[in-house]
Order: C-alpha cells, then structure tokens, then sequence
C-alpha cells in the first residue's frame, strides 16, 4: 500500500529522517520511526504500575515503623 504524504514539512521531515538512517525508502523511513516511538511509548511505566508499587514501598516502610518500634505499642524513636 502506498504511502501519501501531503504536507511538505512532514515530507522533509520524513526524507531528512531516511537519509540519516539510510533507510531503502521514505515509507521505510516512517515505518521505522513509527516503530521506535511506539516502542517507547510501551516502555513506559503504566500509571496503574507506579500507584501499586508506590503502595507496596509505603506499606514496606509502615511495617518498618512497627517492627522497629517493637511490641511496646509505640512509634519508633517515642518513649513512653
């Protein structure tokens, strides 16, 4: 299927970018610039991903707290 570009400045853009990756083909050019910004975008961290483990490091760090401030009930560093 071919490739249509009808604006000139992303035609340039689309041109500049085969010439410095010596892609075969202005299509080549877009299919591979394409594919690494979608590599990218997946490669980032799902917002649902930082909120679970934002949770585990700050139910982590509250088991701390308690443990280090032993069965006496009180918080770490407070005398009673």
């Amino acid at each position: 299927m071919p490739l249509y570009i009808k604006d000139d400045a992303i035609d340039r853009l689309a041109r500049r970018y085969q010439m410095l990756t010596q892609a075969s083909s202005k299509t080549e050019a877009v299919r591979r610039a394409l594919q690494l910004a979608l590599d990218k975008e997946l490669a980032k961290p799902v917002l649902e991903d930082i909120a679970v483990a934002f949770c585990r490091d700050l139910k982590k760090k509250a088991e701390q707290r308690v443990s280090a401030s032993g069965a006496s009930g009180t918080r770490a560093g407070e005398e009673s």
